[in-house]
């Protein structure tokens, strides 16, 4: 049982770490990469 709760602990602490990770990468840019592609079109309204 210890040998799976360690591999549980080790997955999370990576995914821990790759949000973490990403977090700070965001933070730290301007966010020219994320709005390279230009928005998402709207959707349709169905009152219109």
């Amino acid at each position: 049982m210890s040998r799976k709760l360690a591999v549980v602990f080790l997955a999370m602490l990576v995914l821990a770490g790759a949000m973490g990770l990403k977090t700070a990468v965001v933070a730290h840019s301007d966010g020219s990469v994320i709005m390279a592609n230009g928005g998402a079109p709207l959707p349709p309204t169905p009152w219109k």
